[in-house]
């Protein structure tokens, strides 16, 4: 037996020597179909329904997945990724994500020869319809009441093979495909705030304002247009003008919005430093210079009704607002601080928070 095996190895060494014409094929390329593999991280933060302080990590939100083909010229056309739902990582900022095939509940894989860009988007419980697909664009038409984060993201085919270190074997028209996947390079989709957020604290500016509750603020914003997610001008477009009162709101134990629950400032001390942070954020659409501010306030005891004490909250007016900004910027979170005198007197002022640091200011009757 070893002495039929050694005549077999010496042919084959006989007829591979003759060959005048041998092609040598790149390990990596043998053939073996290729998954798509999905990295999902946002930019600083992504928004979880839980507290009013600015969040760093993924909490489980649910992304909505587009693959089209790179020679696609017409979106309304079927996708090779079809609007399919991953769920984002859990505590951190950026992770892998499962995009499963529906038809056999396994990654998709990419098809020899072609050639993809990934798309992304996250619209909560704002979506109004299904995604409309055009000649020029894909968008999710919607109306938001607030509590909702829109964001939407495009893999980076530069970035993505520059973190694999595949800049000597893999050109940006090479990705995504299986040549470029077989060297590392996967898509990582970038998720961007299209929205700019507010988030709320209240002090007691005096004795007389440790009783007061707070039982709802509202911000006026537009609120409904179509998220664009694939094709031109993608973002925010065909925004309504009208506008309407969003209101704050909390989570409740369920992890839901809900209205918020009245609440009072901490006991009255001297320094004003003891803020009591106010429901979730208030997300409105940008690019506005200002936005009026109504606050609904009572008081135990009295039973008469009090009017909202309204402000405008101004651009202008933001403590350490980014250097040039001349509007409330999408990705940017703002705190706003109202300090609470009595039935008749509020301050507010507001700072800027990462998401991006946007600046703050106060609402203080007092500096009136």
């Amino acid at each position: 037996m070893k002495r039929f095996l050694f005549f077999a190895t010496l042919f084959a060494a006989v007829l591979t020597g003759c060959s005048k014409n041998v092609q040598t094929q790149d390990p990596l390329d043998d053939g073996t179909p290729v998954a798509v593999r999905f990295g999902a991280s946002s930019v600083k933060t992504a928004v979880v329904k839980s507290t009013g302080a600015v969040q760093t990590e993924w909490n489980g939100q649910t992304l909505n997945i587009y693959g089209f083909d790179k020679s696609v010229t017409d979106f309304s056309t079927t996708p090779f990724i079809n609007n399919i739902a991953a769920v984002a990582p859990q505590g951190v900022n950026k992770g892998g994500i499962d995009v499963l095939n529906p038809l056999y509940n396994e990654p998709f894989y990419y098809v020899a020869g072609k050639y993809y860009d990934f798309y992304g988007y996250h619209i909560d419980d704002a979506a109004t319809s299904k995604p409309v697909g055009e000649a020029t664009r894909v968008y999710v038409p919607f109306t938001i009441d607030g509590s909702q984060d829109l964001m939407i993201a495009m893999a980076d085919q530069t970035a993505d093979i520059a973190a694999a270190g595949a800049q000597e074997t893999v050109t940006a028209d090479k990705a995504y495909s299986a040549y470029a996947a077989r060297r590392g390079v996967q898509p990582n989709l970038l998720f961007k705030h299209q929205l700019a957020r507010f988030t709320f604290e209240i002090i007691a500016g005096s004795e007389a304002g440790s009783d007061i509750y707070v039982n709802e603020i509202t911000l006026d914003s537009k609120n409904s247009g179509n998220l664009v997610v694939v094709g031109a001008g993608r973002g925010l477009a065909d925004v309504a003008e009208d506008k309407v009162a969003l209101s704050l709101k909390e989570v409740g134990p369920s992890g839901a919005s809900q209205a918020l629950t009245p609440v009072k400032p901490n006991t009255f001390v001297a320094t004003k430093d003891n803020p009591v942070s106010v429901g979730e954020s208030l997300m409105v659409i940008p690019g506005e210079t200002s936005y009026k501010l109504s606050i609904y306030t009572s008081q135990d005891g009295v039973s008469t009704s009090i009017d909202p004490q309204e402000w405008t909250l101004d651009i202008n007016s933001i403590v350490g607002k980014p250097e040039g900004a001349v509007a409330f910027d999408a990705g940017y979170s703002y705190k706003v601080t109202v300090l609470i005198y009595g039935l008749e007197e509020v301050k507010v002022t507001a700072e800027l928070e990462d998401w991006k640091d946007g600046g703050s200011t106060v609402i203080d009757p007092d500096a009136l």
